[in-house]
């Protein structure tokens, strides 16, 4: 898994790549067991969870992706069954390329985790 995360990265503009349980609990990433890294995991699915809420609640059904925009870089946050692909970037990344990745990268992570 680690593997792939680190495939992500490769992309010019990818800060960090996290594989977060629903539950906030890190799975797999790229930043060598780092404490940020754990209160990042909790914090991407906590908010993928709010989002979640919040589109069952207007109506738009369940949420499968989001991407949030700030002022020094996007979070893109991608659902893979009972995990969550999180991939933090620069503003000046090729958001087409990145969301291209992650979605390859979920098909890769989604077989993997089916074979547990």
């Amino acid at each position: 898994m680690e593997t792939i995360l680190q495939r992500l990265e490769e992309i010019v503009g990818v800060v960090q790549a996290l594989l977060v349980g629903k539950d906030g609990l890190i799975v797999a990433g790229t930043m060598n067991g780092n404490e940020d890294e754990e209160v990042l995991g909790a914090m991407a699915a906590a908010c993928f969870s709010a989002m979640t809420h919040y589109s069952q609640e207007i109506g738009t059904g369940q949420m499968r992706q989001a991407i949030i925009q700030a002022e020094h870089g996007t979070l893109h946050l991608t659902e893979i069954g009972d995990l969550i692909l999180v991939v933090n970037t620069l503003p000046q990344v090729n958001l087409g390329r990145v969301r291209f990745e992650m979605k390859l990268a979920g098909q890769q992570l989604a077989e993997r985790v089916g074979a547990y």
